[in-house]
């Protein structure tokens, strides 16, 4: 993309002023994590700065920048390695927020996304399962999911899923019985079930060969 739109340049043009003036003198130390008293006080200044959550609705916190603008915003807050944690884009939580704007149900958006786009929470995103379940192949899914009076029933066993130890919800990839006369693929929907204090607001039907 050779040029941005006057808006989305200006909001390029902050963030990177914004990393290297603000975040970049507050790195930690090599070998050191970014203490959550720090991390506050930098996400406080980018809401200030109108920098933090890009990509995010602006009803819930965000700057409502449109995803085919993502990436140049996103190089310049990847300027330093903590700038995606404070402006609250990093994965899978810039991924999670965007498919709940998009396809959650008004009281998903406000159990999952408001919170998630304001920091107060992480999320995750299990797809990997052990052989010879999936690893990055959906074709691959072995954890299933059935619809039961008041909801979903899961089950299957998820692995390396990054961050789950600090996860508030997980978002999980399994296989549903085909609905209706859908096509073979991957196909979102909005059932979201709750087990053991970890909600999951997205169901995925895999239609297989």
């Amino acid at each position: 993309m050779d040029t941005l739109p006057p808006d989305a340049e200006d909001l390029r043009i902050r963030t990177r002023d914004f990393i290297r003036s603000v975040v970049m003198p507050a790195e930690p130390a090599p070998g050191e994590r970014l203490d959550e008293t720090t991390l506050g006080r930098l996400r406080a200044a980018a809401r200030t700065a109108g920098v933090f959550a890009p990509h995010a609705p602006k009803d819930y916190g965000g700057q409502d920048l449109p995803l085919r603008f993502w990436s140049p915003v996103f190089q310049e807050a990847g300027y330093s390695l903590i700038g995606p944690t404070v402006l609250n884009c990093q994965a899978p939580d810039e991924g999670n927020m965007h498919m709940l704007g998009l396809i959650g149900t008004e009281e998903q958006k406000e159990r999952y996304l408001r919170p998630l786009v304001a920091g107060g929470v992480r999320s995750c995103f299990g797809m990997t399962e052990p052989h010879p379940g999936a690893g990055s192949d959906p074709a691959a899914l072995q954890s299933a999911a059935a619809k039961v009076d008041g909801g979903w029933v899961i089950n299957g066993h998820k692995r390396f899923t990054s961050g789950a130890n600090n996860a508030s919800f997980c978002i999980v990839m399994v296989r549903t019985p085909a609905l209706d006369a859908s096509a073979r693929g991957c196909r979102p929907s909005r059932g979201h079930h709750a087990a053991g204090g970890h909600g999951c607001p997205r169901r995925t039907h895999w239609r297989p060969n």
